[in-house]
Formats: structure tokens, sequence, C-alpha cells
């Protein structure tokens, strides 16, 4: 036979399994959106899914949440259980293809070997026609199906087909570290850059080892987070995990959580590197599970004291600043004062019109001031920053008349350094930062507009 000939009768044979499956087929019964399965989702109790390799089952526990319970007695995935049901329950029946399937049927519909047999267990003791999940149309996005209890092979659509194609890892609960980060206390870190140990206090965390110093509140939350939010790329389950193999014996980063007497105490240890993946592993001293996660998350978590501390150089709230005095020297400095209608002025005996927003502005500056880095903590002199004589000097003073900060700003061949004035600690800033609060007189003072020529008329 020649080429021609046999595409010729390659065409003929797609073009008749077209024409069966368009004609002859539709002319089996044709079902009027009738659902495959009826149920409502709130009911479903248990989930049992056969695969031909494994089979996996899946139950609601006492607070309702999901749970695998074979071949593993791990939590479930919430979403992906909810798809499922969601795809099973809104599933309809095009229609039947075949009333009275023999074996051969069977075979010829996937069903046989179903894809997937799916059985649903209803609460109180209730059950569902379990069902058969066949293989595909050659045409078309449909899918054979057959309830089990039923002699009928019916058509539906082929989403349902994809809603199963899944491993025992889709039907895992991915999240490691279930925490609700309010209730932590106390946090522990012992990993490449030191030792740390984090308190809360008044809601507010500080740095109680290796010395007392206000911590990062953003950064304590960011890697709070973070952990609740870490999510597993693999899973390595046995009852006598190596955890040398995986560099767990001696973690590169262990992470103790004190959640109090009623969620008691998490640790989380962080090992190796997975062999050719950008993945590290991850264990909890509570379960025998090895997980992978992305190595960005160990590098996130992985803290050195500069970032754990407090960076705010001046912790003032804007609202409480009644008054403003930034001072150069005796022939270069201005006092700001907030008026009656909380309007800022000049001090006598200088009177100058104030721009209001100026003024807001440099305040906001004031607040938004960070350290690049922690120059020294203890200096023995100061005069090296810049800061005997300092360059720059402003103070702060609430309505009362108290003190509220006064802040030295300095400058040196090295670069620009601030502290506050009668704490010792001494902060490295960028020259941007230094730029924004290093303001004289003239930048405050409202452009006066020039009267008009006595005589003069407007045009």
């Amino acid at each position: 036979m020649s080429l021609r000939n046999t595409l010729l009768a390659g065409a003929i044979f797609v073009l008749l399994g077209a024409y069966i499956y368009f004609f002859e087929l539709s002319k089996g019964d044709k079902d009027k959106s009738q659902r495959l399965l009826s149920f409502n989702q709130d009911d479903v109790e248990s989930i049992a899914l056969a695969y031909p390799e494994q089979e996996i089952q899946l139950k609601r526990d006492d607070t309702g949440r999901w749970r695998m319970t074979h071949p593993l007695q791990v939590s479930a995935d919430e979403s992906t259980i909810n798809s499922v049901l969601s795809a099973l329950s809104t599933s309809e029946v095009q229609r039947t293809v075949e009333e009275k399937a023999g074996p051969e049927e069977l075979k010829n519909f996937g069903l046989d070997k179903p894809q997937v047999k799916v059985a649903i267990g209803l609460k109180r003791g209730g059950s569902l026609p379990p069902l058969l999940l066949g293989a595909k149309t050659p045409v078309g996005n449909s899918t054979y199906v057959k309830r089990e209890t039923e002699p009928r092979v019916l058509l539906t659509s082929g989403l349902l087909s994809s809603s199963f194609e899944k491993k025992l890892y889709d039907f895992r609960d991915k999240k490691i570290a279930e925490l609700k980060e309010n209730e932590v206390k106390q946090l522990t870190l012992k990993g490449t850059q030191g030792i740390f140990v984090l308190t809360k206090r008044d809601r507010a965390w500080f740095i109680d080892q290796p010395k007392s110093y206000r911590a990062d509140q953003g950064e304590i939350q960011g890697m709070l987070a973070g952990l609740s939010g870490m999510f597993a790329r693999d899973f390595l389950d046995g009852p006598r995990l190596e955890l040398k193999k995986y560099g767990l014996d001696h973690p590169r980063l262990q992470i103790t959580l004190e959640m109090g007497q009623k969620e008691g105490r998490r640790e989380i240890l962080f090992g190796g590197k997975a062999e050719g993946k950008e993945e590290v592993y991850v264990a909890l001293n509570s379960e025998g599970t090895v997980y992978t996660v992305l190595d960005s998350v160990f590098k996130v978590l992985d803290k050195g004291l500069t970032a754990l501390r407090d960076k705010q150089i001046l912790p003032v709230a804007q609202e409480k600043v009644a008054k403003l005095r930034i001072y150069h020297d005796p022939n270069d400095s201005i006092v700001l004062l907030k008026g009656p209608k909380e309007e800022w002025m000049e001090e006598a005996p200088k009177t100058g019109k104030i721009q209001q927003r100026g003024v807001g502005d440099y305040l906001t500056a004031l607040g938004a001031l960070r350290a690049r880095e922690f120059a020294a903590d203890e200096p023995k002199e100061i005069k090296k920053y810049g800061l005997d004589p300092p360059s720059l000097r402003v103070s702060l003073e609430g309505k009362d008349g108290k003190s509220l900060e006064t802040l030295l700003v300095g400058r040196s061949r090295e670069g620009y350094y601030a502290k506050r004035e009668g704490s010792p600690t001494v902060f490295a800033i960028d020259e941007s930062s230094y730029q924004r609060i290093n303001k004289h007189r003239n930048d405050f003072l409202a452009e006066e507009k020039a009267n008009p020529p006595a005589g003069a008329t407007k045009k």
C-alpha cells in the first residue's frame, strides 16, 4: 500500500470514530442535568481513594479538620480536599453510553482498571455509591464513569478526571509549623551567626541574650510569619530516619518557640542542603518526618544581631512633639513651637513664617531614621565619630516642657554617625539619611511674596 493510501485510510478511520462518537453514542439516553453524586460537602466525613498504585484514606477529626489516616497519620491539605469534593458535587451526567456494561465494555471504557475508585462516607453513618473513574473519551473533554452499584456507564466532564490526577503529596498538609504568632512568648535562635534569646514583654520584643537590646519589631514579626507560613516542598517519612544523613544531628539553625503552658514548646531544626536542589532539610522535634523547604527560607530566618536589633534611632511619636530645636552653632539654629491651633511657629525673637508641611516632613524623617549598622555600644570616646562636638543637635520636647529626646549627629572621614544623648550606642547612618535631617533655618521659612509698589495697578 502506498503512503498516500495509508494516510487516506487513517483519515477515514478518524472520521469514522468521530461519527460514532458524535452521532451513534448521542442516541443513548440523555440525562436532564442529573448530578453524578448528590451530596452536601459539609456532610462528608470520610473519603477513600483507591488508585492502582495505592489507597489514600481521609477523615475529619473532632474539630472538623481533615486528616490522612492511611497510609500515613498526618494532617491533610484542606484546599485540595475541598477542590476534589467541589468537583464531585458539581459534576453532571452528560449521558448514558452503555446500559449494561459487561467485562468487554468495561475494558473499552477503562473501567476494568479505573483511574481511581472514590468512596464517600457521610456523617451519622451514611455513604454514597462508590464511583469509578475510567478513561477519557478519544474526542472531546469527557470521562467515562460508573457508579459501582449500577450496571450503567455514564459520561461526565473530563474536568472531574483531572481533579483526581493527584499523588499522596497533593493530599498532605504542606504547612510545617502550625502556630499562632501572637501566642509566641519567647524565641531562641541558635544559628551560624550566634545564639540569641528574644522575649516578648508588653507586646514588644526585646533581646535578652547576648545582651539586652530592644528588638526590631517588624523583623521579629516577619520571622514568625515566615515560620507560620513555611511550606514543605517534599516529605521524607520513616520510623527511624537517620538525622545525620540530612545534617540535622548538628543543625545549622535551631529555632525554639515558647508558647506558654497551653501550647508548650516547638523546636524547628534546619539541616543541610538537598543534593541538586535549592532546598534544605527541616525537622520538628515532635515528629519523625523530615521536610524540605526552599533555601531562601533558611536564609531569611538565620539572623545576626544587627538584623535582630531595633534600628530605629529616635523612637518618638510625632504627635507628642511640641517643641523642636535644631542647632548647628550659635549663628545657625532655629527653635520651633507648636501654637494653640497646632500650627508651627518660630520662637521669639525671630518670627519668620514657617512652612507647616516642612516641619511635618522633618519630624517624619527623624522618626524614619534607621541605623545602617551599630558602630559602637560602649565607645571609649566619641570624638572619632564627629560627635564631640556634634555637627548637628536636634532636641525634642513635649507639651509639658519635658525633654523627649536629643539627637546628636556627626560626620568624620569614615562616614556619618548619630547617637541619643544619655545613651552610649553610636549608630552609623547613610549619607542620604544625614542629608534629610541636616536642615537649617532657611529650609523652614516660607517664601514671602513681595508687596507691589504704592500706586501700582493690578493687570
